[in-house]
């Protein structure tokens, strides 16, 4: 049996995170880098990219293997 995860609405910065990586995704057939979203958004650390996937994360918007480079998906729909 496996659980459904109920996706919940995403911030206008959220949204606007995801939007960045299915249209980066679309365009080059695989995932980026935590590092180059970190410089296509202008933040400093990789800290603050995995503080904006995480909720991405949690509201059941993306998926990834953790240790895993790449691996990042999104999970597809509208906010």
């Amino acid at each position: 049996m496996t659980a459904t995860l109920e996706r919940r609405p995403l911030t206008d910065r959220q949204r606007e995170v995801y939007d960045w990586l299915v249209a980066y995704i679309d365009a080059h057939g695989y995932s980026p880098t935590i590092r180059q979203i970190k410089e296509a958004f202008g933040w400093h650390t990789p800290n603050a990219v995995m503080c904006h996937l995480h909720p991405l994360r949690k509201k059941g918007w993306v998926v990834w293997n953790d240790g895993e480079s790449r691996t990042l998906r999104p999970i597809g729909g509208d906010a």
